[in-house]
C-alpha cells in the first residue's frame, strides 16, 4: 500500500508526455527486434564465410599430389622395361588407369556439395595423368628404350667382312645379310669404309639417308646388304653422306637401327640407290656406323631417364598451376 501523504513520481519521459515505443509495444516486440537482428548478423556472417572459407589441407594435397604421381606411375610403367618384357599387361594397365579415373570423375557428381570440388578436380586430374602419361610414356619407349633393351637382346657379331664371306670349302661368297637377319651390334673388320659414292636418299618429310658399308679389297661377289643410315644428313640429289660418324676413322661398329616405322623409308632410299648406282640389295639391314656401340645403347636410355625426371617435374609444377586458379575460381582461396 502506498502510505498517504507521500508524493508519487513518474518517469521523466512520462511526465513530459513523451511514451518509448519499447516500452508501449511490450516485451514480445523488443524480442522479435532483437530476433531480426540476429538473423541479420548471422546471414552476413555466412556471405563472409563463403567468401572466405577456410581451406582443408589434406584434400588439396591430396588434388596436388595423387595425380601427378598417377601421372608419374603410369609413365614409368609405360615407357621402361616393364612395357618391353610384358607389353599385353601394361597396355591392359594403361587401360584400367584411364577407366579407373573416368569412373572416380563420374562419381564425384553424387558426393556433398562441400567436397565437390576437390573429387571433382581429383577425378579429372586422375585421367588427364593417366591419358598424358600413356602418351608420354609410349613415346618414349619407342623412341628410346625400346631400340635400347632390343640392341642389348640381339646377338652380338665379331669381326665381320661386309662384302664377302670364306666357306668352309675355300670359296668366297658375297655376304648376305639374311644371315644377320638377329644383329643388334656388328663390329666390322678393319678395313670396311663407308661407300659415299653410292650413297641415296629417299624424302618424305624428313630425308632418309643410306650409304653401304663395304670392304674396299672385295673385288669380286662382292655383297652389299650392310647399310649405314640416318636422316636429314645427306644432300637429296647427289651423292652424299654425313651422318653419324662418317668421318671418324676408328669408326668400324654398327648398331641396328630398330625403329620399326623407319625401316620400309630406308629401304625405300636402297631401292633408290639401286637404281641410280646399278647395284643389288636383296637383303638389306641397316645400322648407325659408329665406334663404340655399346656406349650408344647407354645414351640412348640415359636420354629415355633423363626425359622421364624432365617429365615428373614439369608434371607437379603443371598441376600446380592449374589447381591453385580452379580454387580461386571455386572461392576456396582468397588473396
Amino acid at each position: 500500500m502506498r502510505s498517504r501523504g507521500m508524493p508519487t513520481f513518474a518517469p521523466a519521459h512520462a511526465q513530459n508526455g513523451y511514451t518509448n515505443a519499447s516500452d508501449s509495444a511490450g516485451p514480445a516486440k523488443l524480442y522479435g527486434a532483437l530476433l531480426d537482428e540476429q538473423m541479420r548478423y548471422s546471414a552476413e556472417q555466412d556471405k563472409l564465410t563463403k567468401r572466405r572459407r577456410r581451406v582443408n589441407c589434406v584434400p588439396v594435397l591430396l588434388a596436388l599430389l595423387v595425380p601427378w604421381g598417377f601421372f608419374v606411375l603410369v609413365f614409368g610403367i609405360v615407357a621402361f622395361y616393364c612395357h618391353y618384357a610384358a607389353p599385353l599387361m601394361t597396355t591392359l594397365f594403361a587401360l584400367g588407369a584411364l577407366f579407373a579415373s573416368a569412373w572416380a570423375a563420374r562419381s564425384a557428381i553424387s558426393v556433398a556439395p562441400e567436397d565437390k570440388f576437390f573429387r571433382t578436380y581429383l577425378g579429372a586430374g586422375l585421367f588427364v595423368g593417366a591419358a598424358a602419361g600413356w602418351v608420354a610414356g609410349d613415346l618414349t619407349f619407342w623412341e628410346l628404350m625400346q631400340p635400347a633393351y632390343h640392341a642389348e637382346h640381339l646377338a652380338t657379331y665379331m669381326n665381320v667382312n661386309p662384302s664377302s664371306e670364306t666357306l668352309w670349302s675355300g670359296e668366297s661368297v658375297p655376304t648376305r645379310g639374311l644371315r644377320y637377319q638377329d644383329a643388334g651390334k656388328v663390329y666390322f673388320g678393319h678395313d670396311v669404309i663407308l661407300d659415299v659414292s653410292r650413297a641415296r636418299s629417299f624424302k618424305l618429310g624428313d630425308l632418309y639417308c643410306v650409304a653401304p658399308i663395304v670392304d674396299p679389297k672385295c673385288k669380286k661377289n662382292c655383297g652389299l646388304d650392310f647399310w649405314a643410315v640416318g636422316m636429314n644428313c645427306c644432300s637429296e640429289d647427289a651423292a652424299d653422306f654425313r651422318c653419324g660418324e662418317f668421318n671418324n676413322t676408328h669408326a668400324k661398329s654398327g648398331l641396328r637401327m630398330l625403329v620399326e616405322n623407319r625401316r620400309p623409308l630406308y629401304r625405300m632410299a636402297v631401292l633408290q640407290a639401286e637404281a641410280s648406282h646399278d647395284v643389288f640389295s636383296p637383303h638389306p639391314i641397316f645400322f648407325y656406323f659408329l665406334q663404340d656401340p655399346v656406349a650408344e645403347v647407354r645414351s640412348w636410355k640415359r636420354d629415355g631417364y633423363s626425359r622421364f625426371i624432365l617429365a615428373m617435374i614439369a608434371s607437379f609444377f603443371v598441376n600446380a598451376a592449374m589447381l591453385v586458379p580452379a580454387m580461386k575460381r571455386a572461392r576456396l582461396m582468397h588473396f
